[in-house]
């Protein structure tokens, strides 16, 4: 999960519902002030996160000249979703990518956060002819396999299936609020999290929640996609291991890039590095 900093968007990025045909979806959006796009950005988010995990990076990389879209998936937040845990596959939430790079045109450079990262990959491997690049953000090959962090996610899921979402967010927060490195965020942003937390859909914030434990690794395939891939994370990154991540990019073929400063949100605590990373990626050919 990524914490905003602000809520207030930067002049340029605006909220707009991109529809596609697999639905509609919300999407944070922002343009470069002259000239024609260099192209298109599209960010997919994570695990209990959402499009405003990139607000500050939607904005950096549109002033570097691309179009920048930082979407909510289905049942995530603002994206509505139906209740059928069916409909939280990878292959559906990857189906949706492809829908929306097809409705910007094709061509995009995918952007997957953490869990969203998984997601992208999958896209990818359905149809690789609508993404230019992908970029693995601070993401990892499959499900986790730490023992605490499964047994975490399990009591989630469980809750998740059992309980009403507010009070899975109650416990939860109480239960992260015991880690001696807890930070409470400030009122507005605490509100914002106890929000957008409660306004995913149930089903598919459980079947996520199970993704992040059964995904199986597919790196093997990405790097047969022929689509030009790129691992990045934060040097402190806490999600998947460092050398996991690193195996993954030694199998993709590609030198990980680490955004010094930046944990496992580095498109928040780090925007303007980040978005450098991303676009010399993009511009580079070899």
């Amino acid at each position: 999960m990524s914490t905003p900093r602000t809520l207030t968007l930067p002049d340029g990025v605006r909220p707009v519902t991109l529809e596609t045909e697999r639905g509609s979806f919300a999407t944070l959006q922002a343009v470069p002030d002259v000239g024609t796009p260099l192209g298109t950005a599209l960010l997919v988010p994570g695990w209990t996160g959402s499009k405003e995990d990139f607000t500050p990076l939607v904005d950096h990389l549109a002033r570097f000249g691309w179009r920048t879209v930082a979407v909510d998936q289905r049942g995530q937040y603002e994206t509505p979703g139906p209740a059928d845990p069916s409909a939280y596959t990878l292959k559906e939430l990857a189906l949706d990518v492809v829908a929306m790079s097809k409705e910007l045109g094709g061509y995009s450079q995918l952007v997957g956060h953490s869990f969203g990262g998984l997601v992208a990959r999958e896209a990818v491997l359905a149809d690789p002819s609508v993404f230019s690049t992908i970029t693995l953000l601070c993401s990892g090959p499959g499900g986790f396999s730490d023992e605490a962090k499964v047994q975490g996610l399990q009591m989630l899921a469980f809750g998740l299936d059992n309980l009403p979402i507010e009070q899975v967010y109650d416990l939860k927060l109480e239960h992260d609020s015991k880690d001696p490195r807890y930070v409470a965020p400030a009122i507005e942003i605490a509100a914002f999290l106890r929000k957008r937390f409660t306004g995913n859909v149930p089903a598919s914030l459980a079947e996520i929640t199970k993704r992040l434990i059964d995904a199986e690794d597919r790196t093997d395939q990405l790097a047969r996609s022929g689509v030009r891939a790129q691992v990045a994370y934060g040097e402190t990154d806490d999600g998947w291991p460092l050398a996991v991540q690193d195996r993954m990019a030694e199998i993709l073929g590609v030198k990980p890039q680490v955004i010094a400063d930046a944990g496992h949100s580095p498109a928040i605590e780090q925007p303007a590095a980040t978005a450098r990373i991303l676009v010399d990626f993009f511009h580079d050919h070899h």
